[in-house]
């Protein structure tokens, strides 16, 4: 069980966003724990080493996340013109990313024909005896924390989504934190109502072994610095990143990139038009890959085409991409 620890306080003793996550604990039973071997080091032994070893007790009968799976993926975003119209069911992707030689699949919860059990064990069983891994489970609707009126139900039902992708399989759900549209409130009043949302959802994520990533995108997501936030805060180990390459302007995507790359869980390999040498032709994928190689990322890359020429065509221009830059994907 974690430790409680108010949020404005561990604020106040969170580290800034440039010191790397080797240098410092990664999750509040780490600093705890720091804390009382420092406390051992000075002399106030006894008592603190007992608490320490309780500590590691707990730990080993803690629930562990299912493992992240370092395979090439894609989304079933960009799979939507087909799977929406009914020309792609979804038990037909196998053959199809086989074809493609892609070993992994990201299911957006807007194309499940249902999220009971029963009706979705059909097409857990089609894809995993096909050989195809889930990646994830991505949630398509945003959770507006500025909407504290129905901040409830969205607990609901993202609790319905971690139960979801435990019954598939899949290691993470994605969320996106939608805003308010003023910034400076985003970056205070609703980071925080977000944080403790997200302090409701962790333990329904740890029961589940399910984790729970959050994509750059706009909205309280917006700034790096606000993701980094709320993992550090939290539990690194539960709550991580799903890094999206196209969600940011230029200007600022690769630094913020840089910074999240080692927190990330999961990745949408974002592109839309290739130049005649089959790069992307608005974002430097070699500088993106180097980054998460550099972090020494070990989750799906997971495809998500969202140009206008066949999608198909666009998935398979973006594999070979991402394979050049990084041939073990």
């Amino acid at each position: 069980m974690e430790a409680s620890i108010p949020l404005d306080v561990y604020r106040l003793l969170r580290y800034n966003t440039h010191v790397s996550r080797g240098e410092r604990p990664t999750s509040r039973r780490d600093f705890l724990r720091e804390g009382l071997r420092s406390l051992v080091r000075a002399g106030f032994g006894g008592i603190f080493e007992r608490l320490e070893h309780v500590s590691e007790l707990m730990e080993g009968r803690e629930p562990k996340p299912l493992p992240l799976q370092p395979v090439l993926s894609c989304e079933t975003r960009s799979l939507h013109a087909l799977i929406s119209t009914g020309q792609l069911p979804l038990e037909s992707l196998p053959p199809l990313l086989h074809e493609l030689d892609i070993r992994g699949v990201s299911l957006s919860d807007r194309h499940l024909p249902a999220l009971q059990p029963r009706l979705l064990e059909p097409l857990r069983e089609t894809l995993t005896r096909n050989g195809l891994v889930i990646t994830g489970l991505m949630v398509a609707t945003p959770v507006d924390v500025h909407d504290e009126a129905n901040l409830g139900r969205r607990l609901d039902e993202c609790i319905e989504r971690l139960q979801v992708a435990a019954w598939l399989g899949a290691p993470l759900i994605r969320l996106h934190l939608g805003g308010s549209g003023h910034e400076r409130e985003d970056d205070t009043l609703y980071l925080e109502r977000a944080a403790l949302f997200l302090q409701r959802l962790l333990p329904e994520a740890r029961k589940r072994q399910v984790r729970i990533t959050l994509e750059n995108r706009d909205g309280i997501a917006r700034r790096a610095e606000n993701l980094l936030t709320l993992v550090r805060s939290l539990d690194p180990r539960w709550l991580g990143i799903c890094l999206d390459f196209g969600n940011w302007q230029p200007e600022r995507l690769y630094d913020s990139c840089r910074l999240l790359a080692p927190y990330a869980m999961h990745v949408h390999a974002k592109s839309r038009a290739f130049d005649h040498r089959g790069e992307e032709t608005q974002l430097e994928y070699g500088r993106l890959i180097s980054y998460l190689r550099l972090a020494d990322y070990k989750g799906a890359i997971s495809i998500e085409y969202m140009g206008e020429e066949d999608p198909v065509e666009g998935i398979r221009k973006t594999r070979d991409l991402i394979r050049r830059y990084w041939r073990a994907y």
